[in-house]
């Protein structure tokens, strides 16, 4: 009877000998000091990986890889990767100031439900401000906007506008002035992206 006992325990014992060898292996460094794990590297981590940019355009547009002193790091064509909702994302650096460009194409129902802030531009009258930032609309080169500021610690804006009547339009930046971002909007050339 004390034979299959001791196998039983002799067995348990290997095994958790093997397990624990086996944990202190993962993520072993070697000389080099890397890590020994797989997975690719992040773009936070390694700046060679910075530039992401898919090889198709995003409905016959391409963001340009420089504009107003600003590099392009990043461009994924939709990034949320859901069937119905067609989407790009364009992100430029220089410095510590950057901008993030967002474009949804409202021609399907998921496409219309992800830019309802945008559809409801167009009848929105907006200018109040306080100590917090303020929120305003405006039209600029013939399209209206939704123009808001928080102040800091978050120093940043946010303008949302259609273009088209179909794409949903919101470019978001820690830039010093709204004015630097509408000449960064204007230079990007929105206007007829999808001829």
């Amino acid at each position: 009877m004390k034979k299959p006992i001791e196998t039983i325990a002799r067995l348990f014992i290997i095994l958790l000998l093997l397990s624990a060898g086996i944990a202190c292996n993962m993520g072993k460094k070697d000389k080099h000091g890397s890590s020994e794990n797989n997975s690719a590297p992040t773009a936070s981590t390694n700046k060679a990986l910075d530039v992401y940019v898919e090889t198709d355009a995003w409905r016959s547009w391409a963001p340009p890889k420089t504009l107003s002193g600003y590099t392009l790091v990043r461009f994924v064509t939709d990034p949320f990767k859901l069937e119905g909702l067609s989407s790009a994302n364009a992100r430029y650096e220089t410095g510590e100031k950057w901008i993030d460009i967002q474009l949804i194409d409202g021609s399907t129902e998921k496409g219309k439900r992800e830019m309802r802030d945008h559809l409801g531009i167009a009848e929105l009258e907006r200018d109040h401000s306080n100590q917090y930032g303020y929120e305003k609309t405006l039209v600029r080169n013939g399209i209206k906007a939704k123009e808001k500021y928080l102040a800091p610690p978050a120093g940043q804006y946010l303008i949302k506008f259609m273009l088209e009547e179909q794409y949903g339009v919101s470019v978001k930046s820690n830039a010093e002035t709204a004015e630097e971002i509408w000449a960064f909007i204007d230079a990007l050339n929105l206007k007829g992206f999808d001829t």
